[in-house]
């Protein structure tokens, strides 16, 4: 099953796609995760394209909403769980940990980003107008493209790595950080709305 297409529910540890139960499987939903990070990166080249005339009040709220929630979600995970447990797998590699940490340090940066883009953009989806057009364009494409990369980054070597190093004790233990993330309830709401909104034609 494609990660586009993968909508998962999740219930008591178990992931449900059409009809049938499955196990979760915890680097499937971080590929998921990253598909729909990738997909909020269009969003925000779509609503800096659009400055200063045009504005997608409906795509610039639930930017938001993503913004706020699911990416803070998504980055908790991996820093409280993900990339520990590729440490302790690799705590003589002295080659990948300096890359891990590049990424936390990335994510430090993106989570306080975040919130300052998501302050500007609730501003213009109120308005209808940007307080300052070209400083949040300059915003945006300097967000999205450096999320982008940490993105790909991510796909190319953490992931790969982790499906080959975690073991089942380790992959119980995200399974377990996923379904409380689901039951808080705050990934699935902004996720979901962001999904219903890239699914409508652009104007």
């Amino acid at each position: 099953m494609s990660p586009h297409s993968l909508h998962l529910r999740l219930v008591g540890g178990r992931a449900e796609a059409g009809s049938p139960s499955v196990p979760i499987d915890p680097i499937a939903v971080l590929e998921v995760d990253h598909v729909l990070k990738l997909e909020l990166c269009d969003a925000l080249e779509r609503l800096a394209d659009g400055l200063p005339n045009e504005t997608d009040m409906a795509l610039a709220k639930v930017a938001v909403t993503v913004l706020r929630r699911g990416l803070p979600e998504h980055i908790e995970l991996e820093g409280r769980h993900l990339f520990p447990l590729l440490k302790r797998r690799l705590s003589g590699d002295e080659i990948f940990r300096p890359v891990l940490e590049q990424l936390e340090f990335e994510h430090e940066h993106d989570d306080a980003f975040a919130i300052e883009i998501s302050e500007e953009l609730e501003r213009l989806a109120e308005a209808g107008k940007a307080r300052n057009a070209e400083m949040l364009g300059y915003m945006l494409r300097g967000f999205f493209v450096s999320l982008r990369r940490h993105v790909c980054w991510e796909n190319a070597t953490v992931l790969p790595l982790a499906r080959r190093k975690l073991t089942e004790n380790d992959l119980d233990e995200l399974r377990e950080a996923i379904v409380a993330r689901s039951l808080r309830h705050a990934v699935g709401r902004s996720m979901d709305a962001f999904i219903g909104v890239r699914t409508k034609p652009a104007d």
